[in-house]
């Protein structure tokens, strides 16, 4: 009979590798933020992808397509519409007082109405393609919408709502949505409901900057920095159906901002870029933190271009190792779309605009995740380090 086995001594076991050590605190954070982009993009393709949704999308985009005008190739907006004002000094108790009054797009992009930047600049764009039509004899305008009807959005009414591809086949929640975009730009002065039952029906469009006066087309030839030109195929390709209000506002900026940095007469092939700094966002853009990272969907989608000078950041997040120590330097932007010329002038590049609005970000959605938000520095590079080195029976690197 055998005799039991004993567990005084060790001389018989054998050292198996080292249990690695846990991931850092920096590489657990972005493995989960990398996670909730993910989901992120995957609701957004979703209801992208719902067939009432996509529906209305290609209505919305095909109807704005019948109200562009081949003699007007651009839409103009006013820049007080992007960038915020600073009042004449005036005297007060602390000395003068000069703020900056933010910027109409700012108040309407903190109200979170996922329609109503998209509703203001469609009517710029129809209101625009209306005086285009009509000033062109030979040109027959589109079908007029039914009064009764204009806050519905279905196959077979031309309506206001059906502009901005509102889903659904519910009437009354449609006409919810669109009362409540109103409201959004009502708040903002830019437009005015007026009183009375037909008062979402009836309302009145109002300036860029907020002032409540009527709206009209500027007067004579745009220019710089007082108008932003933006190609009709922006609005003929449905982007403005497809971009968040966030994505809306950070590309308007920054190809506003672009008109009024970059030279007007370009000395060389290189790329003109531009950083947008914090104090100009905060200020003059009235941009959050986190409606400017949609720079990265905008780059990714096409519509600019995003030049990062620091190597190995991602997410906006870099190691101070790398930098340092020191506050690292701004993404560089390049508004592709308006083809390095100031946007008056109309050298405009289309080619994003070959395909609609919703064939590029259903594409893009569907693809992998972009590089900008894979992290690939130096806490994930330690992590693995420090793994290989417990295997080998070595310390961690510090």
């Amino acid at each position: 009979m055998s005799s039991p086995p004993t567990f005084g001594s060790l001389s018989g076991l054998v050292a198996g590798p080292a249990a690695p050590p846990p991931p850092s605190r920096e590489s657990a954070y972005l493995k989960q933020a990398e996670g909730n982009l993910y989901q992120a993009r995957k609701r957004r393709l979703d209801a992208l992808s719902d067939p009432v949704t996509k529906d209305a999308i290609h209505r919305a985009t095909a109807r704005l397509t019948e109200l562009a005008h081949p003699g007007r190739d651009y839409i103009v907006i006013r820049s007080e519409l992007i960038y915020g004002r600073r009042l004449r000094p005036a005297p007060c108790m602390d000395g003068y007082d000069s703020r900056i009054i933010p910027p109409p797009l700012t108040r309407v992009l903190r109200g979170k109405n996922q329609y109503a930047i998209a509703l203001y600049l469609t009517r710029l764009f129809g209101r625009q393609m209306e005086i285009a039509r009509a000033a062109a004899d030979n040109q027959a305008p589109p079908p007029q919408r039914r009064r009764r009807s204009s806050v519905y959005n279905s196959a077979t009414e031309y309506s206001e709502a059906s502009l901005i591809g509102i889903p659904g086949h519910d009437r009354h929640s449609q006409r919810r949505i669109f009362n409540r975009a109103l409201l959004a730009l009502q708040a903002a002065e830019l437009v005015d409901l007026g009183g009375g039952p037909q008062r979402y029906v009836n309302y009145i469009l109002k300036r860029e900057d907020g002032s409540g006066y009527d709206y009209t087309i500027p007067e004579g030839e745009p220019g710089t920095p007082q108008h932003l030109c933006l190609p009709t195929e922006f609005f003929t390709a449905g982007w403005p159906l497809i971009l968040t209000p966030s994505e809306l506002a950070t590309f308007l900026a920054i190809c506003h901002y672009s008109d009024r940095k970059l030279p007007e007469k370009r000395d060389s092939d290189t790329p003109q870029r531009i950083y947008l700094a914090k104090s100009v966002r905060d200020d003059y853009l009235g941009l959050s933190d986190e409606a400017y990272e949609s720079i990265h969907q905008l780059a990714e989608f096409g519509l600019i271009a995003v030049y990062d000078p620091v190597e190995g950041r991602r997410r906006g997040r870099i190691s101070p190792t790398l930098t340092g120590g020191k506050r690292p330097e701004p993404y560089l932007l390049t508004p592709t779309v308006l083809g390095g010329f100031p946007s008056h002038e109309r050298a405009f590049d289309l080619d994003v605009f070959a395909r609609t609005a919703w064939d590029t970000v259903v594409d893009r959605l569907r693809g992998p995740l972009p590089r900008y938000a894979v992290w690939a520095g130096t806490s994930r590079k330690k992590d693995d380090e420090n793994a290989k080195a417990a295997h080998a029976g070595a310390p961690p690197a510090s």
